[in-house]
């Protein structure tokens, strides 16, 4: 029996001499890999803070009507955290700001970052929609309609439809107004869908027909 575990313990020391240093490095590179996710998960928790923080502090100036402020801020938070959506929707808080000032071309100006963005499809859906809105309220009719292209899929398809009819009504074009307005009848929920039907009565049409 003895023999028998000392033959045993040869054959285990002679497997560690050839695979020890193996095993050693699996298990140093495990831990790394573990630590390293572990540190990643971190800075990312870290990171995300920061960008909610800056966020917070835009909104704060934005409440204050210290859009100047806001606007710098917004600058820092595209800079140091461009890929968290908090910079998008920061972007939308201050163009909704200027807006409501009257300066739709500065609002044109904020959301144009945020509409060039690799975000989500909808954050990129909707600041091409409002930056489109803030386009036709600075009079840049054409450049409007041209940032419509092309038509999402999904919820906002009625209203980029709604909006290529408004921007067509702008530009004289009634008949391609009504076809968009059509078309974003049969894409709206029923109340988005009364106020089309509003604006194709305004043209002369029985939205019914």
């Amino acid at each position: 029996m003895a023999y028998e575990d000392e033959e045993q313990l040869e054959a285990i020391r002679d497997w560690w001499r050839r695979n020890g240093r193996a095993v050693v490095a699996g298990v140093v590179i495990a831990v790394a890999a573990v630590l390293g996710w572990q540190q990643w998960n971190a800075y990312q928790e870290r990171q995300a803070a920061a960008a909610a923080s800056t966020y917070s502090a835009i909104a704060g100036a934005v409440s204050e009507g210290d859009l100047e402020a806001a606007a710098n801020r917004l600058e820092s938070l595209r800079s140091d955290y461009g890929d968290s959506p908090y910079a998008i929707l920061a972007s939308f808080r201050l163009a909704r700001a200027q807006m409501n000032a009257g300066d739709a071309a500065a609002a044109a100006e904020t959301l144009a970052w945020a509409a060039s963005r690799e975000a989500p499809a909808g954050l990129v859906e909707i600041a091409r929609l409002r930056r489109a809105e803030a386009l036709a309220g600075a009079d840049e009719v054409a450049a409007a309609l041209e940032l419509l292209e092309p038509l999402p899929d999904g919820a906002l398809r009625a209203r980029y439809l709604e909006l290529r009819g408004d921007l067509l009504v702008a530009s004289g074009e009634r008949d391609a107004a009504i076809e968009a307005y059509r078309e974003a009848m049969a894409e709206a929920g029923s109340q988005r869908r009364g106020l089309v039907q509003v604006k194709l009565t305004d043209l002369g049409v029985d939205p019914s027909s």
